[in-house]
């Protein structure tokens, strides 16, 4: 072959060899670096990370108080008030406070306090006024009040003695015997109408004290008369 031949088939085939390098080069693919791979994918991951979280709303804490204690009210409860209860004899007083009946003590004889032996009789006499606008009749009466009837100090109940009108007084009078047993006692007795309604009350205090009275018989022994026979006169 001649040398010009020799030189074409060289450069040709030098051509093809340069040729199948560049080919190679280009289709193969490189061998990736280990550390720049986990720097991508750690770069990766956190990006996913940030736009993960940035998506999530944010959580405000919420700060739930204590449940408040409610104080229970304390009910006060306020005793009832103690009323005193009074014995009817307490004082004078006019039980009937809407009848047109109405009285006033003037005045009583023996006072409250009188000491009597035990078994003494005495008279109680009370004077009443009429201040209502009523005539007291004979119908009215004097009339003993309590339950205990030993209290009655022996006495009975009365009809008035007289018509009393307006302004004016009657005695009320009653037969009285102290008790046997020494102590104080209280006779109570009321005023009352002619319908039954008691519109007044009165009563009496005494004290019995010492011993009973006793009546001791004296018997007198009449002197004896001896007939004497007198001496016959010898003629």
């Amino acid at each position: 072959m001649s040398p010009r031949k020799i030189l074409a088939l060289s450069l040709l085939s030098l051509m093809l060899v340069i040729l199948s390098a560049c080919a190679s080069s280009a289709s193969r693919t490189p061998t990736p670096d280990p550390a720049q791979i986990y720097t991508e994918v750690a770069q990766t991951v956190q990006a996913g990370l940030t736009q993960t979280a940035a998506a999530m709303p944010t959580a405000t804490p919420t700060i739930t108080p204590p449940p408040t204690a409610t104080a229970t009210p304390t009910l006060e409860v306020t005793p009832p008030a103690i009323s005193e209860t009074t014995t009817p004899a307490a004082s004078p007083t006019r039980p009937g406070a809407n009848l047109p009946d109405r009285a006033e003590w003037v005045s009583q004889s023996p006072a409250d306090g009188t000491v009597f032996l035990p078994g003494q009789e005495f008279t109680m006499t009370w004077t009443i006024r009429n201040i209502g606008d009523t005539t007291w009749t004979t119908a009215y009466q004097l009339r003993f009040y309590l339950a205990n009837q030993a209290l009655r100090l022996g006495a009975s109940d009365i009809k008035f003695p007289k018509e009393v009108k307006k302004g004016e007084t009657v005695d009320l009078s009653l037969s009285m015997k102290a008790p046997t047993t020494p102590g104080d006692y209280t006779s109570v007795w009321v005023l009352t109408n002619a319908n039954g309604q008691n519109f007044y009350t009165v009563y009496v205090t005494i004290k019995v004290t010492g011993a009973t009275a006793t009546v001791t018989a004296t018997h007198t022994i009449a002197p004896t008369i001896t007939n004497t026979p007198e001496p016959t006169a010898t003629p």
